[in-house]
């Protein structure tokens, strides 16, 4: 018998069984890969003209030869029979290198990935100073590629048949969309506007010339995100992401064939980008049909297809997909039960603030597992899977751990108290979660609010906008929230002060579907302020906010708006705190920037509209800047590019606060208190009366 190895070894070694079992068994390398010119071919290629003719008239050459290849056939024959050999050698192309191996279950096959044995490398890149170590000297550490300038390499795909020792190719030239270029139209308003409104035909034609005109041009490169085998060792999933961004392909292959070919299981165009979550696949347990999860129909759901119903498998035959969840609601963290009836997820069907773990069945059906209210944050299944152990919070009470049945019987057994004395007897703020109504989309603003006492603070109240960070996150959600258990600690300080705080999943936030995370695309900074417009008109007719007096603050992201909201509404906002903000986005990461805003080589206008450094000129309220000098997410460069600009702009109302010793997300917690303390002095001074 032969086991393949998944976590017992490495990937691309087998555990081969000897006279009972693994126990006994011998571990061997799975295949013998050589990325190099295979030596016979070689031999095949040099043969000339003379030497065919000795060929053709010596028996006793031929003969030779043909006992060379017995010789191989007998080697072959032997290499099977011996548990210790090695199949191969497998000669790939000598201009490439691996990038991953997957071996199928039953030891039969093994899937290669390749790409260029000399990637281009990426563009220039900065380097971060630390001035405060432990040697007195000052060291410096090589940071990522900004935007536009990470040159990505493209994947490819070979199947090596470790029975037969044979090599499949298996090109990605033919996949549905590869050589359209859903860039084409912005990248000829851009050329358009470069050239003062005149696109003309020079453009179009170098457009065609590079291969990116629609549907005439060369693949595009892709990058694989995950490659899954069928128990049964017959099916293999992978799953596929373009470079732009636009396309996800799920691809089938049926190794049982003679000639192996892909098959698309599914295709998913976004105009905007493919979001990096809802990218979970797999094969469901001891069948031959594949699931997965897909945004496509606007929110994110879980899907089936069965490739074991094809009657053909091969380029023109693909599965039919099978929506298994469907609705104004997301599932999360999809994980398949054994037995092959149905999945257990995390999901917000019951309200968008609210998470669960429900099952879902291959019916389609969906039956809850718990019903606690608040957020299951996490969870994992027991060996037997009668089980599922999970971490649940509320608005006001830390993540905790807890027990229960899998087929929902009986009350969740709470198994930690992690909360203290001391914390209980503080009396925090508890917030509110409100829908407020939006002036632009047809869903609400869920938004998190906390309010001072009515009874102490009865006249208008100065109020503040916190704004999330990370871009696709979920801040009004009824749990926790580990990310910002200090801001809920200082939130509870501003309302003792009389500050009302609101707290909105503005577009881009996590959550609410599709539409909401992508209203940003090219434009992020205005759909997000005129979610905060709308909250703030809410709040001051709701709970007599003063909009004679509003500050915002946030970090990362939230720092971000916090610039684009003190730079585009000075009208509306008289002090602000921006923390470990992003100013210029192009000195930011190719793999989160490139996703909303394409890239500056495809078009910089939206990053120059969109960057806060472009507007700092409308500058007039009270701007207060902190940032971590060892930041290698947002770089400090960033914030000290902005300041410059402020003060050839003749700026005098603002301030910066740098951290020598502080990363991204500050660990001192002397840092987090002179952060905090130097924003409530601003909104104190600026905002009280």
């Amino acid at each position: 018998s032969t086991w393949a190895a998944r976590s017992l070894c490495t990937p691309g070694w087998i555990v081969r069984g000897v006279d009972g079992g693994v126990e006994e068994g011998l571990e061997a390398q799975a295949a013998d890969i050589r990325f190099a010119v295979d030596p016979e071919k070689k031999e095949e290629k040099k043969r000339n003209d003379m030497e065919q003719r000795q060929m053709d008239l010596f028996r006793f050459l031929r003969e030779r030869d043909e006992r060379r290849t017995i010789n191989e056939m007998i080697r072959h024959f032997r290499q099977r029979l011996d548990p210790t050999s090695v199949p191969g050698p497998f000669y790939l192309d000598a201009e490439m290198r691996e990038r991953g191996q997957w071996l199928s279950p039953n030891g039969r096959h093994l899937l290669v990935a390749t790409g260029p044995r000399n990637p281009p490398g990426s563009g220039p890149s900065d380097i971060m100073p630390d001035y405060v170590t432990e040697s007195g000297n000052v060291t410096t550490s090589p940071l990522r590629a900004k935007v536009g300038m990470e040159r990505r390499e493209p994947v490819g795909f070979v199947l090596l048949d470790l029975n037969r020792l044979r090599v499949h190719e298996l090109p990605l030239d033919d996949l549905p969309g590869i050589r359209e270029d859903p860039l084409a139209e912005i990248k000829r308003a851009a050329a358009a506007r470069a050239k003062g409104g005149e696109a003309g035909e020079a453009g179009e034609k170098e457009q065609a010339k590079e291969g990116e005109g629609k549907g005439d041009g060369k693949p595009r490169g892709v990058s694989q995100l995950g490659v899954r085998w069928s128990e049964s060792g017959r099916f293999a999933a992978v799953m596929l992401r373009s470079h732009d961004n636009k396309d996800r392909w799920i691809l089938g292959l049926d190794v049982s064939q003679r000639e192996p070919v892909w098959s698309v299981v599914h295709h998913m165009r976004d105009p905007a980008w493919i979001q990096w979550g809802f990218n979970g696949f797999g094969f469901v347990p001891g069948t031959e049909t594949v699931w997965f999860e897909s945004e496509h129909s606007g929110w994110g759901h879980l899907h089936v297809a069965a490739m074991d119903e094809l009657d053909e498998f091969g380029k023109t035959a693909a599965p039919t997909a099978r929506a298994l969840t469907r609705g104004a609601w997301e599932v999360r963290d999809t994980t398949p039960l054994r037995d092959g009836s149905g999945f257990l997820v995390r999901s917000n069907r019951t309200d968008r603030g609210v998470y669960e773990i429900e099952r879902v069945g291959m019916d389609g059906s969906v039956t809850p597992v718990t019903r606690m209210g608040a957020t299951v944050e996490s969870f994992k299944l027991s060996p037997d899977e009668s089980r599922v152990l999970f971490v649940w919070s509320d608005l006001m009470d830390p993540p905790e751990l807890y027990a229960a049945q899998v087929t929902g019987g009986g009350e969740p057994v709470r198994l930690t108290r992690t909360d203290t004395e001391l914390y209980r007897s503080f009396d925090f703020t508890e917030p509110l979660l409100v829908k407020v109504p939006s002036s632009n989309t047809e869903q609400p603003i869920h938004t998190r609010v906390y309010l001072p006492d009515a009874e102490r603070f009865p006249g208008p109240r100065p109020v503040v906008i916190f704004a999330h960070g990370a871009g696709y996150l979920q801040f009004a959600n009824q749990g926790w929230s580990d990310s910002y258990f200090r801001e809920h600690m200082f939130h509870t300080l501003l309302t003792e002060r009389g500050f009302i705080v609101l707290g909105p999943d503005f577009r881009h936030s996590e959550g609410y579907g599709r539409d909401w995370r992508t209203a940003v695309y090219r434009d992020m900074g205005e759909p997000e302020l005129q979610d905060f417009d709308d909250c703030l008109a809410y709040a001051a007719e709701r709970w007599n906010a003063d909009l004679e007096r509003v500050g915002i603050y946030g970090g990362s992201y939230g720092g971000f708006l916090t610039l684009m909201g003190l730079f585009l509404r000075p009208e509306v906002y008289d002090a602000g705190a921006a923390l470990r903000s992003v100013t210029d986005w192009r000195q930011y990461s190719h793999g989160w920037t490139s996703n909303p805003l394409d890239t500056p080589q495809v078009d910089p206008e939206p990053f120059d509209r969109c960057s806060p450094i472009s507007h700092a000129e409308k500058l007039e309220g009270a701007l207060l800047m902190c940032h971590g000098l060892v930041d290698d997410n947002v770089v400090a460069q960033d914030v000290i590019r902005l300041a410059q600009r402020l003060i050839e702009l003749e700026k005098t109302d603002w301030e910066l606060a740098l951290y020598p010793a502080e990363e991204h997300a500050f660990r001192e917690p002397t840092g987090w208190l002179d952060e905090y303390r130097r924003i409530l002095e601003l909104f104190e001074e600026r905002l009280l009366e």
